[in-house]
Formats: C-alpha cells, structure tokens, sequence
C-alpha cells in the first residue's frame, strides 16, 4: 500500500499453524463425534501490520470487538460437533462448519470459521431421473478463523441483537448435465436472502463447454434511514459464467458479474449480516466471494487461460 507517492508495510509476518483434527467412526452406523483444533504461533511481524492478518488470531477475541490493533499467538477449538446418519438422512450439531445447500458458509484462513448451531439434510437418487439434496441449518454464533471466542449477531449498528440465521437450500442434477440449485436464507427479524443457479455442460467441438447463471439477491427489513437500513428495495448481484476445455490442454473461462444495491449501504453483501467476518454467506463467483465491495451499478468481468 501506498502513503502518497511512498510505498508503506501492508503485510510482513511469520506464522507458525498446526491443526489436529479427530474424526470418528459411527457407533451403530448412526452417531460419530468429530473435534478438531488448531494453533498459530507469531514467530514475527512488523509494526506496521498493524492489523489482523487472518493468519494468526486477532488481538481482539471476538469478531464485534475487533479495533484492528493486531495479531497475536493462541488455539482455537474449530470443531466439536455430534454427528448423525440414517439411510439418506443426516445431521450435526455444534461447532460446526456448513457442508449442505445451504446460504451460510465459514470465512478460511489457514481452517475454516465455525459456527454454533445445528445442521441436517438428506440425498435422494432417483436414478436415470436424477439425484435430489437438501439441507437446513440455524445457528445462533460464530467466530472467524482469527477469532478466539464465539460471538453473537447484530443488525449494521452493531446494537441491534439478531438471536439467530438460518437458511434451507436444494439441489437437483438431472444427471443430463443439468444441475438447478435454489436457496433462501434470514437473520432473524432483519435480512432476507435468496439464491437461484442453473448450471449445464455441453460438447462443443467434441470438448466440454461449461456454463451457469448465477443469482443472489438480499432485502432488509428496516425501512426508517437508519444505519441498520441497509438497502431499498431489492439488491442483487447476477453472474454468467463460461468455461472451455480443448483436448485437457488449453482451459479457458469467461465471467461477469452485475450489481444492484441501492441504499445506504451502497454495495452487495452476500452475508446476512453486515460487518465484515460477523457470519459469512455463498458466493459461487470465486474471484470475487472475499469482496466487500460489489458496489452498486458494478460490473466485473474475469478471463483466463491455462495451458
């Protein structure tokens, strides 16, 4: 980063991790128990790093807290969650990290974040016919990889108590290289989120072609000009997405992205709540799921190619 026309200390440091993760077994092919932990240790960092580096820990425990002040050397219990299965059925509950179709996701560092609540889902296969996936979760905490402690949920204000988010979400693949996905998510009494993706893969010149159209909407429900009023209306950010394979040796891919986010706000938040590594959310788009700022009116677009 630049201080005028001088270059200034972004990111300098030196992070020991480890990571220890227990998986059971299932006692009666039905209940397991998983637990995992992980430690960074600061070996060095400069002064002017002075903020979390995502790395390490935060020297604030909790992600409400956070003054930006620095790192520090500590463990994190990441996981802890009893687990069960019965035929197509599923469930966990915990300190877990989201796994089904849901809207909520961790945020990663070097492990992901975790979050306090409860999952379950089923998978169903109908054969040639296709192949059906769901999934529900709530969860009333959460902590980022750099945070130490669990903390509650608030509205933009960060006053404003949210006693919990939850979301439901399905996939079908019609095993023809269709695959449709919908999604719906809330923080409770606060922001309203929605998600739709077709997906579909043809051959094209005897290679694979690859497309998706991409849609993630999100609406609040405070309408008073507040801080918690986060946006009018509707916002939303819609994705294409193209992908060519020649021969397993040139991989090309084309994407884009649009954003509408009226309000005070001013920019798309795929989270259901609004300050950063409060929660987290799904953004398929993988070049663009770390931003903050898909500001209204935004239009991206990303090519590449791998040979």
């Amino acid at each position: 980063m630049t201080d005028g026309d001088k270059y200034k200390t972004n990111l300098s440091h030196a992070t020991w991790n480890a990571n220890l993760d227990f998986q059971s077994g299932y006692a009666a092919d039905m209940f397991g128990l998983d637990i995992a932990a992980f430690t960074a240790i600061e070996m060095a960092e400069n002064g002017d790093s002075g903020h979390p580096n995502e790395i390490a820990f935060s020297k604030k425990n909790k992600g409400y807290d956070e003054d930006y002040s620095g790192d520090k050397s500590g463990i994190s219990l990441y996981k802890a969650a009893a687990k069960f299965k019965y035929g197509p059925v599923w469930a966990r509950a915990g300190y877990i990290q989201p796994t089904g179709q849901t809207l909520l996701a961790p945020h990663w560092s070097f492990m992901p974040g975790t979050y306090q609540g409860a999952e379950a889902g089923a998978s169903f296969d109908y054969g040639d016919a296709g192949a059906l996936s769901f999934s529900y979760m709530w969860t009333n905490e959460y902590k980022a990889p750099w945070h130490t402690e669990m903390d509650k949920f608030y509205q933009a204000d960060k006053k404003t108590n949210v006693d919990y988010l939850h979301s439901i979400g399905a996939k079908y693949d019609f095993k023809n290289d269709l695959v449709l996905e919908a999604a719906f998510g809330q923080s409770e009494g606060y922001v309203d989120q929605y998600f739709a993706k077709a997906s579909y893969k043809f051959d094209l010149g005897g290679n694979p072609f690859t497309t998706s159209y991409q849609f993630y909407g999100a609406r609040d429900k405070v309408d008073d000009r507040s801080v918690n009023d986060i946006y009018d209306g509707t916002a939303w950010l819609q994705a294409l997405t193209f992908g060519y394979k020649v021969a397993e040796v040139v991989d090309l891919r084309l994407e884009g992205t649009w954003v509408k986010a009226d309000g005070q706000q001013g920019y798309f938040l795929q989270r259901m709540t609004p300050t950063y590594a409060s929660s987290n959310g799904r953004l398929d788009i993988w070049w663009d799921n770390r931003s903050d700022f898909n500001a209204n009116g935004e239009k991206g677009g990303f090519l590449r190619r791998d040979v």
